[in-house]
């Protein structure tokens, strides 16, 4: 085993403390003696030992009262565990230790073994090795297929309206400038989104990216209007917060240097795989649409039925998600019966989103359009599934000679490789887009 290191600063900045998927910024200025740093480091590596034995109920002992019921729910504990083993296989041993100090409190950074690599974590305890918090510590790694020496990079705003708001961007383009590439805009699913969508280890839309430049593909990423820009609840619709800002995006593209303006595709990853069809009739002009992930069935059912799947996997409720699910329960009858207005908040949405979701035909417009249509789905993806909203678009679209589909084995939402019960504490672990994505959706795009 590695010998343990310490590492004492005079200083800890916010950045430092908040490096862990899920752990709060707890530290401050402070310096403790060796014995009290070795007794934390104990904690840690004793509270590891018990999540890998399966001993969630007493890891939870381990933290401080005021923080168990947020933090070291049995529940969490056991979902942040099958993330790390979802990836990274079976649980080896702790190899590394490092301790940064603070006031009054200390973060343990571990090094974690498994049978497909190592992983970090972060544990933070009190002055008498109390845990605070615990999350996943991974930092993203560009994958083996990204060339970044074939990878021109620019940074772009998109002016998107005349509020005020603009989304910061990126522009990849090949970097031997030979010819005019096709070029992809990637659209954001659901919620707060940033232009690399990175969690934690994972940065999905980057190795989509990088990954389709290396191949000779130009494309844009952006951040989402949420969170960049302030939006209303009742603003809050399909339009508002993705339609009206991928055409922007399509039409920045459209202008860049070294890129054909006639062979643009949209690539929109869960709800921006079902707002596709809609951005490519509305733009008019785009060569090809692709869906990732993208749901079919009622978007509705698909919410309460993803909250479902994070209740009932492993063996321990997590009370937070339970007290959420009863909550939902009651106010999916509201959005199913059309019964609210356009500023209440259901299912953790506006109702003025789930009214224009009500507008809005995807599978008819999907039919509607006359560009190639391409629809991907991982079998491990426990937010979309095959049966339900894949096979759903097949059968819809049954005799449209444009339309292809494809499913792979063993890849999530993210359509980065994972083994059992897929859970969302999963996409913060250092994980990449499986390269046979990359490849045949390029392959694709360049046939257009």
């Amino acid at each position: 085993m590695t010998p343990r290191r310490r590492t004492v600063l005079a200083a800890v900045s916010t950045a430092t403390a908040s490096a862990a998927a899920g752990c709060a910024d707890l530290l401050a200025d402070t310096t403790d003696d060796e014995s009290d740093s070795q007794t934390a480091d104990d904690a840690a590596t004793a509270f590891v030992d018990d999540l890998a034995n399966e001993r969630f109920e007493r890891a939870s002992e381990r933290f401080a009262s005021d923080n168990r019921d947020r933090y070291g729910d049995p529940g969490r504990l056991e979902r942040l565990w099958m993330g790390y083993q979802s990836v990274g296989g079976s649980f080896e041993e702790t190899v590394d230790t490092s301790v940064t100090e603070g006031d009054s409190r200390k973060a343990i950074d571990l090094t974690l073994s498994f049978a497909r690599g190592e992983h970090a974590c972060r544990i933070v305890v009190d002055d008498e090795s109390r845990l605070l918090d615990c999350g996943i510590a991974d930092s993203y790694e560009r994958p083996s297929y990204v060339d970044s020496s074939a990878i021109a990079t620019e940074d772009v705003t998109l002016a998107v309206d005349g509020d005020g708001c603009s989304l910061p961007g990126v522009v990849t383009t090949p970097a031997d400038g030979g010819g005019d590439a096709p070029g992809v805009v990637l659209v954001h699913d659901s919620g707060p989104v940033t232009a690399n969508t990175a969690r934690g280890g994972t940065q999905f839309f980057t190795d989509l990216a990088e990954g389709l430049t290396t191949q000779g593909i130009a494309t844009l990423r952006y951040d989402k209007r949420v969170p960049a820009c302030d939006v209303e609840p009742a603003d809050y619709t399909l339009d508002r917060v993705t339609v009206d800002d991928a055409l922007s995006a399509i039409e920045r593209l459209r202008g860049t240097d070294g890129v054909d303006a006639d062979r643009i595709v949209v690539v929109g990853h869960g709800l921006g795989g079902r707002a596709a069809p809609r951005i490519a009739a509305r733009d008019g002009g785009v060569a090809g649409v692709v869906g990732l992930a993208a749901p079919a069935r009622p978007y509705h059912e698909l919410t309460l039925e993803q909250l479902e799947h994070k209740v009932s996997v492993g063996d321990h409720e997590w009370s937070d998600l339970a007290n959420v699910y009863d909550r939902w329960s009651d106010q999916i009858e509201s959005v199913r019966a059309e019964e609210y207005s356009a500023d209440d908040v259901l299912l953790n949405k506006p109702g003025a989103f789930w009214e224009s979701l009500a507008a809005y035909d995807h599978v008819g417009t999907a039919a509607e359009t006359d560009v190639p249509l391409r629809f991907l789905q991982g079998t491990r993806d426990f937010q979309v599934d095959v049966t339900d909203d894949l096979e759903r678009w097949r059968s819809e679209l049954e005799g449209a000679s444009n339309a292809t589909f494809e499913t792979y084995d063993g890849l999530n939402h993210l359509f980065m490789p994972v083994d059992g019960e897929s859970v969302e504490f999963e996409y913060a672990v250092r994980n990449n887009v499986t390269e046979r994505v990359v490849t045949e959706l390029a392959n694709w795009i360049d046939g257009l």
